[in-house]
């Protein structure tokens, strides 16, 4: 039957063949932003994936190089060609065949970019694509969807420069905004104390308020949900998820509740920016941003009646690697097991005959604890039964477990926590440890616990059979 049951996915995942052919050109992404700039370079092994090949960072604050005209400045004009040419050498280097330049809200608004675009093009032979607000939230949008189980809901980006949000209905992009509410430039007009006042604070929300009001999007429906990218947003619920004892450590796929994200500001608030970059998770880059930049999420999620939004580590760098590679969004349960082969592969653990043979098995002793064949936890066991692998392969004495540390070593696109902790939760009852999966199975529903440990000692079997 393979990794979906069958009619549920494209036959060549259906009959457990590989998702190949692989891409042997990847794309460099240069993103100029208004806080920072980035370069990261992709790789397109298997449909439904973009791996990281290298990425680096630097702090430009161009944002904070526009004169009272709008006019970029000539440091800010050199250090971007500076950093353009150092960006462009490294991606070479890491083996990129071919490099995308897009700017976004500082360089948007100068009123010289065709200077820079102009030095960009004859010193470096190189062109910078000027997005466009509604261009930056679609391709945010792409990225953020790619990487999470989301088909319906808004998706934000607060930048530094400006904030821009997407409306997607069934995984369709149906509307986009553009504000000028960047968590750097919001922060410089409207915080000026360090610490900000409460005064100040209250001062900026209302302007953001009164900034949604006039042309956002509408509050969400039932069933839609609300996803936030950007390194504030990132930042935040690394925050939060230390401020508990949540046993995933990864921002993408975290479920940040608005109660966390105003207790987090308020701790921020009560720091000066010296103070909040010697903060464990907070860059020195961001330090005088984060809380602006948690201001607009929050005022965002009233305005929307969101109650918690789900961060994405995918965005704006995403979506435009895959509109290089002309890749669409495939449908999250595709790319979940595209993610879970890119990882296999990357542990030389990939056969096609095993993976299709464990599924199978899977599949076949299931009916007697799932009806439902498209049910999540279903899912779950199957995709567990091929990563185990990983542990099976290393001779360890629990498999379980040395697959958790590899499923946790990086994002996975297309999980959410939720479905991640099933996995892992399964992976550590498959050992017997029902300590370790327990806080995994917090995390879920109650009527889920006894059914994923019985999948747990289904998979152990299947370990061994397959």
């Amino acid at each position: 039957m393979g990794v979906f049951p069958a009619g549920s996915s494209p036959l060549a995942v259906a009959d457990g063949v590989s998702l190949a052919p692989r891409s042997t050109s990847p794309v460099a992404v240069l993103d100029l932003g208004s806080n920072s700039a980035r370069v990261v370079v992709f790789d397109h092994p298997i449909p439904g994936v973009l791996e990281t090949i290298a990425e680096e960072r630097l702090d430009l604050r161009l944002a904070t190089e526009l004169d009272h005209d709008s006019r970029l400045s000539e440091r800010g004009v050199a250090t971007t060609i500076d950093a353009v040419a150092e960006f462009a050498a490294f991606a070479r280097e890491a083996g990129a065949s071919s490099i995308k330049v897009v700017a976004t809200a500082a360089i948007r608004s100068a009123r010289n970019r065709a200077e820079l675009l102009a030095r960009a093009h004859a010193e470096l032979g190189l062109a910078i694509e000027v997005l466009d607000g509604a261009e930056e939230a679609e391709l945010a949008a792409v990225g953020a969807l790619h990487g999470l189980p989301i088909r319906s809901g808004v998706i934000v980006d607060v930048g530094g420069g400006s904030t821009e949000v997407a409306r997607v209905i069934a995984g369709t992009i149906v509307g986009a905004w553009s504000f000028p509410l960047g968590a750097l430039g919001a922060s410089a007009e409207w915080l000026t104390d360090d610490p900000p006042t409460g005064k100040q604070v209250k001062a900026m929300r209302r302007m953001i308020a009164d900034t949604l009001a006039t042309n956002a999007p509408s509050r969400l429906d039932s069933g839609e949900e609300l996803v936030a990218t950007g390194g504030s947003a990132r930042t935040l619920a690394r925050l939060a998820q230390r401020q508990t004892d949540y046993p995933l450590p990864l921002p993408h796929g975290y479920s940040l509740d608005r109660g966390a994200l105003r207790d987090v500001n308020a701790f921020l608030m009560a720091h000066t920016a010296a103070e909040r970059s010697d903060i464990d998770g907070v860059r020195s880059g961001r330090a005088d941003s984060i809380v602006g930049g948690a201001v607009i999420l929050d005022e965002l999620m009233g305005h929307l009646g969101a109650d918690r939004l789900t961060i994405a580590a995918g965005g704006l760098r995403e979506g435009v690697a895959m509109r290089a590679f002309g890749e669409p969004v495939p449908q999250p349960r595709l790319v979940r097991v595209a993610s879970v082969e890119a990882l296999l592969r990357r542990h030389d653990a990939w056969d096609e005959s095993e993976m299709e043979a464990r599924a199978s098995l899977v599949d076949s002793l299931a009916p007697e604890l799932i009806d439902d064949p498209f049910s999540d936890a279903l899912e779950a066991a199957r995709l567990a039964a091929m990563l185990r692998v990983i542990g099976e392969r290393g001779g360890v004495t629990r498999a379980g477990e040395a697959t958790v540390e590899a499923v946790l070593a990086q994002d996975l696109a297309g999980f959410d926590h939720a479905m991640l902790a099933r996995i892992i939760a399964i992976l550590h009852s498959s050992d017997g440890e029902k300590s370790a999966a327990a806080p995994f199975g917090e995390l879920l529903p109650a009527s889920e616990k006894r059914l994923l440990r019985r999948c747990g000692a289904l998979l152990a079997g299947s370990g061994r059979k397959g």
